[in-house]
């Protein structure tokens, strides 16, 4: 693993968009986790972002 690509895993767990969802994991906690669960909440992340996205696409599609 990179720095680059852990800085970036550290990033999507803290990062909450303004009026968006997402994980808001405060760093420090983050920086606890074992690399396992920060890299299945990541892998998780992207999962849900993709249905988010078909939900939304959907959604337009029926206006």
């Amino acid at each position: 693993m990179t720095l680059e690509t852990w800085r970036e895993g550290l990033f999507q767990l803290c990062w909450h968009q303004h009026g968006g969802s997402g994980l808001a994991v405060p760093l420090g906690n983050a920086l606890e986790l074992p690399t396992s669960d920060r890299d299945w909440l990541l892998e998780r992340i992207g999962q849900q972002r993709a249905q988010d996205a078909k939900a939304l696409e959907k959604a337009a599609k029926r206006r």
